[in-house]
């Protein structure tokens, strides 16, 4: 089974300005959506859709807590939330403007999580085994110890077999994990410069700061390049840079996740890392070209048009 922790899911309300986005004027929305949201979330979400069962743990509180837990069963997700008594799941609003593929971001704020709510989620986590596969996603807000993710390896040390850990988390978090030797780490360019202080220009920096963070801990590392797909560097010293098929970007949200998504449910059944990091290029890719988090039928027509094979070539990222 695998389990996804979410430490501070939210409500997604995704909002479409017909116009530019005016400051201090009334704006008026074209179309709106409520989403669950949150990378554990994200990535059970993707699971379901690819035809793979897992169950999404995360502190929720209030009613944005109940809906986001109808939102996230609705959409076909086993829920394993703890309800915290003070404050409110956070609701976020996403301002998208036409002709424009970003958006404007605001970020709620999440409920107080107490000490009695943590040593409740850890020992939940800790009845994992070697079965499993625990996932640990996204920031850690300033509600919660920062060094949480260390809590929640630590209740894992004593087992004969442990999970695999799979982190996907912002690189400040990095300093709590690697030690631990997670069995995948799938940072962004942008967060493997951040934890290295340094710019990536080409493919072979960013291969170089992989075996760096493997030489730190980390068994497998995926690193997302958005549209240049990925690189990714295994446990057995196999490297590949996985060039992303083609499609039109609509919207991003998600795509980091799907891609932890897609590399479990190929996993799971071809025990092959080459062929989950091609099947994460392309659920991150889908999702990427898609509203929303994508069907199983854009994963795998986008997984049809791969080569599996890596173009390193002279190329900068």
């Amino acid at each position: 089974m695998i389990y996804t922790v979410t430490t501070s899911p939210s409500l997604d309300l995704i909002m479409q300005l017909p116009n530019e986005l005016a400051l201090g004027q009334v704006n008026r929305v074209v179309h709106e959506e409520l989403r669950p949201g949150g990378k554990g979330i994200n990535i059970s979400i993707m699971l379901h859709n690819l035809g793979v069962t897992s169950t999404a743990f995360g502190f929720v509180a209030g009613f944005s807590g109940d809906e986001l837990m109808r939102l996230t069963a609705a959409l076909g997700v086993k829920t394993g939330f703890l309800r915290v008594r003070r404050g409110r799941t956070r609701i976020n609003v996403r301002l998208k403007e036409e002709q424009k593929s970003g958006q404007t971001s605001i970020n709620g704020l999440g409920p107080e999580v107490s000490s009695d709510d943590i040593a409740y989620l850890v020992r939940k986590i800790a009845k994992l085994t070697g079965e499993d596969y625990l996932v640990l996603a996204g920031m850690v807000p300033p509600s919660l110890p920062q060094d949480i993710y260390s809590t929640f390896f630590e209740c894992l040390s004593e087992h004969p077999t442990r999970p695999k850990v799979v982190v996907d988390a912002p690189a400040e978090q990095f300093k709590y994990v690697l030690k631990y030797g997670p069995f995948l780490v799938k940072p962004n360019l942008k967060e493997l410069e951040t934890y290295f202080k340094t710019e990536l220009k080409d493919a072979p920096s960013v291969l170089k700061a992989c075996a760096q963070l493997q030489s730190e801990g980390a068994r497998n590392i995926l690193v997302s390049l958005g549209a240049h797909g990925a690189i990714f560097l295994d446990e057995h010293q196999n490297s590949y840079r996985i060039a992303a098929p083609g499609g039109t970007l609509r919207d991003k949200t998600g795509a980091g996740d799907s891609m932890i998504a897609g590399f479990l449910a190929d996993y799971q059944v071809s025990h092959s890392l080459e062929s989950a990091a091609y099947m994460a290029v392309a659920a991150g890719s889908a999702t990427a070209t898609t509203s929303g988090i994508a069907d199983k039928a854009s994963v795998m027509a986008l997984r049809a048009q791969m080569k599996d094979h890596s173009d390193w070539g002279e190329s900068l990222i």
